[in-house]
């Protein structure tokens, strides 16, 4: 980068006094969407914006990850409507075109195919105003930054000493591949649910308190790691390995219990709290009792092909 680029990252942005010639937002994950709506929340013209895209992402509505008796049906519908679009789909592009269709995955721009996945949530309202930025360049990753141009993998675009370049570039998502949660006198601390660590640590942490009648094996079986996503494809992977953790704490009495007391598990509580004559939950219910059996087979046999 050369030394007159100005280059700040994203939260810098409010110490900005006055407006450059435009704004050049490297960076498409939730960094870079959080980047983008700041900027038009404070009234940025969408075309005094230009957005680096070296991936576009697939997202998650907002609306359905809220596990409250306001949002049961959104909530709870997603995932009845998650089983059935994998019950249903004869192969991986169309999972996720029937993913899209029914709510559990969406996209800024619905003529691009995403290739990654880092679960990051959006709101409608919020996908309305991202697809306001008509100035989205995909030519890869930034390589450098030059006074008059940045240099990406597949091209380059011109730039000027007076734009401001906001860096949303640094990736959360580790490399590491999973290791076993507990090896010997050390626990690693990783997923084993979906988008949910601090669930996830308090599940290692019951595990380990109250698991002093199971074998390494059988806490490690418990607490089945549940891989990071990066790449698009990893929903597959992410969602064959929670449907089976699930699974295997269902066979636990003891453990049901503690989940559904567990201020943590919101989805524990919301089944818990189900009455008797609540049909149109029950209804939701029973959409995903009677696939996830047949979920969980074809989500192997899409890994496979992965593998």
């Amino acid at each position: 980068m050369q030394p007159d680029v100005r280059f700040i990252a994203l939260n810098d942005l409010p110490k900005i006094d006055s407006p450059p010639a435009g704004y050049v937002v490297i960076g498409a994950g939730k960094t870079g969407i959080d980047a983008c709506l700041w900027l038009l929340e404070h009234g940025v013209d969408p075309d005094d914006i230009c957005w680096i895209v070296s991936r576009d992402a697939w997202l998650v509505d907002r609306q359905n990850t809220q596990p409250t008796e306001e949002f049961f049906s959104s909530c709870m519908g997603n995932i009845a409507n998650q089983m059935e679009a994998i019950v249903a789909a004869e192969s991986i592009p169309d999972l996720f075109a029937r993913l899209e269709n029914g709510g559990v995955l969406v996209r800024i721009d619905p003529t691009v195919q995403p290739s990654m996945f880092h679960a990051a949530t959006v709101s409608q309202a919020e996908l309305k105003e991202l697809r306001r930025i008509r100035n989205v360049v995909r030519m890869g990753r930034v390589e450098r930054l030059e006074r008059k141009q940045i240099v990406l993998r597949d091209g380059a675009i011109p730039t000027t000493p007076n734009h401001l370049h906001v860096d949303c570039s640094a990736r959360a998502i580790s490399d590491h591949e999973p290791v076993p949660v507990f090896d010997g006198n050390v626990i690693t601390p990783q997923t084993v649910r979906p988008f949910q660590p601090v669930f996830s640590a308090s599940f290692i942490a019951h595990i380990e308190a109250v698991g002093e009648d199971l074998d390494e094996q059988a806490q490690n079986e418990l607490c089945t790691v549940v891989p990071l996503p990066n790449h698009d494809t990893d929903w597959i992977r992410m969602q064959a390995v929670s449907i089976f953790n699930q699974y295997r704490w269902s066979l636990q009495p003891d453990l049901k219990q503690w989940l559904s007391t567990n201020r943590l598990d919101g989805f524990s509580h919301l089944i818990e709290n189900i009455a008797d004559d609540d049909h149109e939950k029950l209804a939701i219910m029973q959409r995903i009792q009677s696939n996830v059996k047949s979920a969980a087979f074809k989500l192997q046999q899409f890994a496979a092909e992965l593998n």
